[in-house]
């Protein structure tokens, strides 16, 4: 019997991880682990014996033990809040998949999106990913949980690491017939679809295959789901303890795969155990088979005797037999020359060659490939390898009873021909391309994966996205654009390779450029207008109203100072502001707000009067003096001569921004909008005051001359 291991069976990189950490830390200290580290039974026993105990997430109370870990399927902000108020040191062994998830949940979240997560609700990973999503998002098993819910315009939708991706596609095929604004995130781990695919491949060419691992695990139980769909003998075990020799009778090929969970420990034990079975098997087959023999030789005795006597009358018989063939043959030959004759005639077989393009009819499609009516009554194979230039499975594209193009490869040894569906479109989609690189056409095509530096679309050849070709701006996460449609221009095709570069970014600025011309046609200055900020800068914000930005500078936002434009507005808020110029030829236009606003100075000004003392904050220093801000959007200006008494060279020895003062109004003309202020003169005020208290008090006592009164001046204008 021939046993074969699938590719990718066991650990996966955040598991190893984990156990890692687990098995590094417990060496030098007690380690507590939130909830059971893996799903698998024999290697938590294993754990525990050096050190790592287990305690459940309900309780996260500190008590004797330093160190935490978080295991690979993470937790929830929460967890993480409380395990810091109870003084414990983290050690954070989160999945770099689930860590992603749950950054794209939160985001997503805060953007104002309802989350939907395909998974397993009980599931740790899942309620860790529900809690970073907020409230508004929700879990279901498959795309029927929707069908009688009311969803929001704008849905993110991700999947539990371990999901399928056939469930995926077809969540996201429902949801683009439903909501308006999709975000897509990849989240499914790559390790799961590697070990996914791995595990039918084979589930497809052996006779029994095994699923090792925790009947907990959902990876594990995914996988058997896929094993199943294929190969009916698939069977879940634990352990090699549990291996049914009832399985494995007259089979001769097993394939072996095994979940995230499971240890190579435990792999190897199950192939040691199925080996010293298939050797004991051995024996006792070579027994059964020398009685067998033994039994056979007495009966061949017997026959021996019997045949002298039957001799003669066999051998007439056979020369009966001969001639009677030899009649037949003649007749038979004339027959088959016939019925080839009439083949050929309902499909000329003799004629088809590789290369040869057929239109054919789709009888049957499995995982393995689909069975193609060719005419005459003859169905070829079209493998799954030959559906696309992608891996896909064959159902997700094509249904029995669809006409589809074929080219025929070759016939192989059982005189099957065999077909290709993507080597027939390959010229279609080559000339398509070419006639849309030549026009300047647009072509639309999914995106099938994201990859380092870009997108794969499929245009019946492997087309490529270029990172800097996908958007007008840059795009830090291109997952978020997995299995959406693209519109493009071709920019190159490589016929050798079978590829072509693409990008969507020139279709974009085309219609950009064309919303731009649309505005500048019809906008006119004056004209009020409501618009979306889009994004800040230290001199103000971009607005766009309807397809061009307008700049609203700083100085147009209040009619107050502002020193920082995310003050007034933010991205994303819609305002409506004032069209103040517009300049076609360098693609200006300049936005106010505060143009819709009154002024200040047509509605407050009226409480204002010369001699007026008043409390205000120096906003900026000037050589020939300093402006105070009475109130928003009105200013006076202190000249400096009227700062100080005393001489002074420059302002800023008596006054800096910022700084709260009093100060009396000495003039204010509204035709020009200006007020002028006075700081000295508060001083000589309160002097004047303060000398005049002074005399008084000295009147009661004794008189005073007129030279005590100048003396005294001098003497406080000397202090």
């Amino acid at each position: 019997m021939e046993i074969i291991v699938a590719d990718y069976a066991g650990f996966c990189f955040g598991v190893k991880r984990a156990i890692q950490l687990a098995e590094e830390n417990a060496a030098h200290n007690p380690l507590v682990c939130l909830g059971q580290l893996i799903h698998n039974q024999q290697e938590m026993e294993r754990l525990e014996t050096l050190g790592v105990k287990t305690r459940d997430q309900a309780d996260l109370s500190k008590s004797g033990d330093n160190t935490i870990l978080i295991r690979s399927h993470g937790v929830g902000p929460a967890v993480y809040s409380t395990l810091e108020k109870e003084g414990w040191r983290i050690l954070d062994a989160t999945c770099p998949y689930v860590h992603n998830a749950q950054k794209l949940a939160r985001q997503a979240g805060a953007d104002g999106y309802q989350v939907v997560i395909l998974g397993d609700a009980n599931h740790v990973e899942v309620q860790g990913l529900l809690a970073w999503a907020g409230n508004n998002a929700i879990v279901i098993k498959s795309w029927h949980d929707l069908e009688s819910l009311v969803l929001s315009d704008k849905v993110a939708v991700l999947a539990q690491t371990t999901e399928k991706e056939e469930k995926f596609a077809e969540l996201i095929r429902y949801l683009e017939a439903k909501v308006v604004d999709l975000k897509v995130f990849q989240t499914i781990c790559k390790a799961t679809r590697d070990r996914q695919k791995a595990t039918a491949a084979l589930a497809a060419v052996v006779e029994v295959m095994l699923v090792i691992g925790g009947r907990h695990s959902s990876n594990t139980q995914k996988l058997l789901d896929v094993s199943m769909a294929v190969n009916k003998n698939s069977y879940l075990i634990e352990e090699a303890g549990e291996l049914d020799q009832q399985w494995f009778k007259n089979k001769n090929k097993v394939g072996i795969t095994a979940g995230a969970s499971t240890p190579e420990w435990i792999i190897k034990e199950v192939i040691m155990k199925l080996e010293e079975n298939m050797e004991k098997n051995e024996v006792t087959g070579a027994a059964e088979v020398a009685a067998e023999h033994k039994e056979a030789g007495a009966v061949e005795i017997v026959q021996d005797e019997a045949k002298s006597s039957e001799e003669q009358q066999e051998e007439q018989q056979e020369e009966q037999q001969e001639e009677q063939q030899e009649e037949q043959q003649e007749g038979q030959q004339e027959g088959q020359q016939q019925g080839i004759d009439e083949y050929a005639g309902q499909l000329d077989v003799r004629n088809l060659q590789t290369g040869d393009m057929l239109n054919g009819k789709v009888v049957s499609v499995t995982a393995e490939g689909v069975m193609v009516d060719i005419g005459g009554k003859s169905e070829a194979i079209l493998p799954a390898a030959e559906v696309s230039y992608r891996y896909v499975d064959p159902r997700e594209i094509i249904s029995v009873g669809q006409e589809i193009l074929v080219e025929v490869i070759k016939e192989d040894d059982e005189g099957n021909i065999i077909l290709s569906h993507k080597k027939a479109l390959f010229d279609q989609s080559y000339e398509k391309l070419a006639d849309a690189l030549e026009n300047g056409s647009v072509v639309t095509a999914p995106v099938v994966e994201v990859v380092k530096g870009g997108l794969l679309v499929d245009v019946g050849i492997r087309g490529f996205v270029p990172a800097s070709q996908v958007s007008r701006a840059y795009v830090e996460d291109l997952s978020q654009f997995l299995n959406q449609v693209l519109r493009m221009k071709v920019l190159e095709i490589d016929r050798e390779n079978n590829r072509a570069v693409l990008s969507q970014r020139a279709v974009l600025e085309e219609e950009q450029k064309q919303k731009k011309a649309d505005v500048y046609a019809e906008i006119a200055e004056g004209d009020i207008r409501k618009g979306t900020v889009s994004r800040l800068a230290k001199f103000g914000a971009f607005v766009d109203i309807g397809g061009i930005d307008g700049l609203l500078h700083v100085s147009e936002m209040s009619w107050g100072r502002v020193e920082d434009p995310s003050e007034v507005v933010k991205v994303g808020d819609e305002i409506e502001v004032i069209v103040q110029k517009i300049d076609p030829a360098k693609e200006k236009i300049s936005l106010s707000l505060k143009g819709l606003l009154k002024s200040p100075w047509d509605t407050g000004i009226e409480k204002y009067k010369p001699n007026m003392v008043i409390k205000g904050k120096v906003t900026r220093i000037a050589p020939f003096g300093a402006f105070i801000e009475l109130e928003q959007g009105i200013e006076g200006l202190a000249h400096i001569s009227q700062i100080s008494e005393k001489r002074i060279s420059k302002v800023e020895e008596v006054l800096s921004a910022g700084q709260k003062v009093e100060a009396k109004i000495l003039e204010i003309d509204p035709a020009k909008k200006r007020i002028s202020l006075s700081l000295k003169d508060i001083a000589s005020d309160q002097e004047r005051a303060e000398f005049t208290t002074y005399l008084r008090g000295q009147a009661a006592d004794k008189a005073v001359t007129i030279g005590d009164m100048f003396r005294l001046q001098k003497e406080n204008k000397d202090k």
